[in-house]
Protein backbone atom coordinates (compact mmCIF):
# COMPACT_ATOMS: atom_id res chain seq x y z
CA UNK A 1 0.00 0.00 0.00
CA UNK A 2 2.62 2.55 1.05
CA UNK A 3 5.10 1.44 -1.63
CA UNK A 4 2.87 2.74 -4.41
CA UNK A 5 2.70 6.14 -2.70
CA UNK A 6 6.49 6.35 -2.39
CA UNK A 7 6.88 5.36 -6.04
CA UNK A 8 4.45 8.12 -6.96
CA UNK A 9 6.45 10.65 -4.90
CA UNK A 10 9.67 9.73 -6.72
CA UNK A 11 7.88 9.82 -10.10
CA UNK A 12 6.59 13.32 -9.32
CA UNK A 13 10.01 14.51 -8.09
CA UNK A 14 11.79 13.14 -11.18
CA UNK A 15 9.18 14.66 -13.51
CA UNK A 16 9.52 18.07 -11.88
CA UNK A 17 13.33 17.94 -12.03
CA UNK A 18 13.20 17.27 -15.77
CA UNK A 19 10.50 19.98 -16.25
CA UNK A 20 7.98 17.61 -17.80
CA UNK A 21 4.37 18.67 -18.31
CA UNK A 22 3.02 15.29 -17.15
CA UNK A 23 4.10 11.82 -16.03
CA UNK A 24 2.50 8.38 -16.04
CA UNK A 25 2.02 6.31 -12.89
CA UNK A 26 0.25 2.99 -12.16
CA UNK A 27 -3.38 3.39 -11.10
CA UNK A 28 -3.88 2.77 -7.35
CA UNK A 29 -6.80 3.96 -5.25
CA UNK A 30 -4.62 5.44 -2.50
CA UNK A 31 -2.57 7.36 -5.07
CA UNK A 32 -5.77 8.82 -6.51
CA UNK A 33 -6.78 10.01 -3.02
CA UNK A 34 -3.39 11.70 -2.50
CA UNK A 35 -3.59 13.32 -5.95
CA UNK A 36 -7.07 14.67 -5.14
CA UNK A 37 -5.63 16.45 -2.09
CA UNK A 38 -2.72 17.82 -4.15
CA UNK A 39 -5.20 19.13 -6.72
CA UNK A 40 -7.47 20.75 -4.09
CA UNK A 41 -4.49 22.47 -2.50
CA UNK A 42 -3.23 23.75 -5.89
CA UNK A 43 0.00 21.78 -6.25
CA UNK A 44 -0.90 20.03 -9.54
CA UNK A 45 -3.05 21.00 -12.52
CA UNK A 46 -4.89 17.69 -12.51
CA UNK A 47 -4.76 14.00 -13.31
CA UNK A 48 -6.69 11.55 -15.45
CA UNK A 49 -7.05 7.84 -15.99
CA UNK A 50 -5.84 6.88 -19.45
CA UNK A 51 -8.54 5.27 -21.55
CA UNK A 52 -6.27 2.98 -23.58
CA UNK A 53 -4.28 1.80 -20.58
CA UNK A 54 -6.65 1.10 -17.72
CA UNK A 55 -3.89 0.68 -15.15
CA UNK A 56 -2.17 4.06 -15.73
CA UNK A 57 -2.91 7.61 -14.62
CA UNK A 58 -1.40 10.79 -16.05
CA UNK A 59 -0.39 13.50 -13.57
CA UNK A 60 -0.25 17.09 -14.91
CA UNK A 61 2.22 19.40 -13.18
CA UNK A 62 1.70 23.04 -12.28
CA UNK A 63 4.39 25.65 -12.88
CA UNK A 64 4.44 29.27 -11.65
CA UNK A 65 6.67 31.52 -13.82
CA UNK A 66 8.66 28.46 -14.92
CA UNK A 67 9.15 27.17 -11.37
CA UNK A 68 7.35 24.06 -10.16
CA UNK A 69 4.51 24.57 -7.67
CA UNK A 70 5.94 21.68 -5.61
CA UNK A 71 9.38 22.71 -4.35
CA UNK A 72 9.64 20.03 -1.68
CA UNK A 73 7.92 16.67 -1.41
CA UNK A 74 9.02 14.39 1.40
CA UNK A 75 7.52 11.31 2.99
CA UNK A 76 7.49 11.50 6.79
CA UNK A 77 5.91 8.21 7.78
CA UNK A 78 8.05 5.18 6.95
CA UNK A 79 7.47 1.45 7.51
CA UNK A 80 10.06 1.38 10.30
CA UNK A 81 8.70 4.50 11.99
CA UNK A 82 5.09 5.52 11.50
CA UNK A 83 4.35 9.13 12.39
CA UNK A 84 0.91 9.87 13.80
CA UNK A 85 -0.51 13.23 14.81
CA UNK A 86 -3.48 14.03 17.04
CA UNK A 87 -5.87 16.79 16.15
CA UNK A 88 -4.72 18.81 19.17
CA UNK A 89 -1.16 18.70 17.83
CA UNK A 90 -2.29 19.88 14.39
CA UNK A 91 -3.35 23.20 15.85
CA UNK A 92 0.12 23.68 17.37
CA UNK A 93 1.98 23.07 14.08
CA UNK A 94 2.89 26.08 11.97
CA UNK A 95 2.03 24.86 8.47
CA UNK A 96 1.38 28.19 6.79
CA UNK A 97 3.99 27.60 4.06
CA UNK A 98 3.52 23.86 3.69
CA UNK A 99 0.77 21.27 3.47
CA UNK A 100 0.60 17.96 5.32
CA UNK A 101 -1.24 15.07 3.71
CA UNK A 102 -2.76 12.92 6.46
CA UNK A 103 -4.38 9.49 6.28
CA UNK A 104 -7.34 9.41 8.68
CA UNK A 105 -10.00 6.80 9.43
CA UNK A 106 -12.38 8.80 7.18
CA UNK A 107 -9.97 9.09 4.24
CA UNK A 108 -6.97 11.10 3.10
CA UNK A 109 -7.11 14.84 3.79
CA UNK A 110 -4.86 17.89 4.02
CA UNK A 111 -3.98 19.32 7.43
CA UNK A 112 -6.45 22.19 6.88
CA UNK A 113 -9.32 19.77 6.23
CA UNK A 114 -8.32 17.68 9.25
CA UNK A 115 -8.55 20.74 11.47
CA UNK A 116 -12.05 21.49 10.16
CA UNK A 117 -13.21 17.88 10.54
CA UNK A 118 -11.42 17.48 13.90
CA UNK A 119 -9.44 14.40 12.75
CA UNK A 120 -5.97 13.07 13.40
CA UNK A 121 -4.03 10.31 11.68
CA UNK A 122 -0.83 9.21 9.98
CA UNK A 123 1.21 11.90 8.20
CA UNK A 124 1.93 10.62 4.68
CA UNK A 125 3.93 13.52 3.26
CA UNK A 126 4.81 17.20 3.42
CA UNK A 127 4.35 19.46 0.38
CA UNK A 128 5.98 22.84 0.03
Amino acid sequence: MQHSIWKMYSTIRNGLLTRKKSVLHPHKAICIDVLKVMYKEGYINGFRKLSGQSDKIEIFFKYNNGNPAITKLSALSKPSCRLYVRVESLWKLNTSLQTLIISTPRGIFSDKECRKLHLGGEILCVLQ
